[in-house]
């Protein structure tokens, strides 16, 4: 997806954060990643939201890989498998989100800016980013999850007609299929597709940082 598209996302993430009219600085970091940052000094408190153009229209052969690979790296990632990031974030009150759509997916971090507790939170999201674990017990529950979400789409009419518009609207555009996938390319995608996704698609390089709190 173009960067602008992506920035016009976070532009809409920041007025619900720092409020109308905030002062936008920018940067890129010597791997290609575009930062934009919004002071917000009057809580102790930082929000990170990293975007990548690693959404459904990435997904290829595989409908649902990008939403697949994007829902798995928050199962264990680095050190730390499922519970003990789990534990490690919710023990200092650290948020931790994530999300995929058909043009973008994301990584998103809020936390107090006290050192301890920033350093962890940090730490933590970085690694999520770089070093997912993509572990068979994790790919099992989140390959659970998405085929019971996709029992359930259809046995709604509003997602059944949502699906019918979008492959009527777009043909053969990857913006046809729903990010979810399908029960039979869900099954059918591996370990390796997932690495092989992440690899090619979260890296500095596809990525546009946000960044609001009370930092300098």
């Amino acid at each position: 997806m173009p960067t602008k598209r992506l920035i016009l996302a976070l532009l809409v993430f920041w007025v619900g954060v720092a409020g109308a009219g905030p002062k936008v600085e920018s940067w890129v970091t010597p791997q290609g990643a575009k930062v934009l940052f919004v002071a917000a000094p009057d809580l102790p408190m930082l929000d990170v939201r990293v975007v990548m153009d690693a959404g459904s229209a990435r997904d290829g052969e595989l409908p649902g890989l990008a939403k697949f690979t994007n829902a798995v790296m928050s199962e264990g990632a680095g050190p730390w498998g499922a519970d003990e990031l789990a534990l490690r974030l919710e023990s200092r009150g650290i948020e931790l989100g994530s999300g995929s759509l058909r043009d973008m997916a994301w990584v998103s971090l809020r936390s107090l800016t006290d050192p301890g507790v920033l350093d962890v939170a940090l730490t933590s999201a970085a690694v999520v980013l770089a070093e997912p674990r993509f572990e068979d017990e994790a790919i099992v529950r989140v390959r659970q999850q998405m085929q019971i979400a996709l029992r359930q789409a259809q046995q709604s009419p509003g997602s059944v007609a949502k699906k019918r518009f979008f492959r009527t609207l777009y043909g053969g555009h990857p913006y046809a299929h729903p990010p979810g996938g399908d029960e039979e390319s869900i099954a059918a995608i591996s370990k390796a597709d997932l690495q092989a996704f992440h690899q090619r698609f979260y890296v500095a390089a596809n990525a546009v940082v946000a960044i609001v709190g009370a930092i300098n």
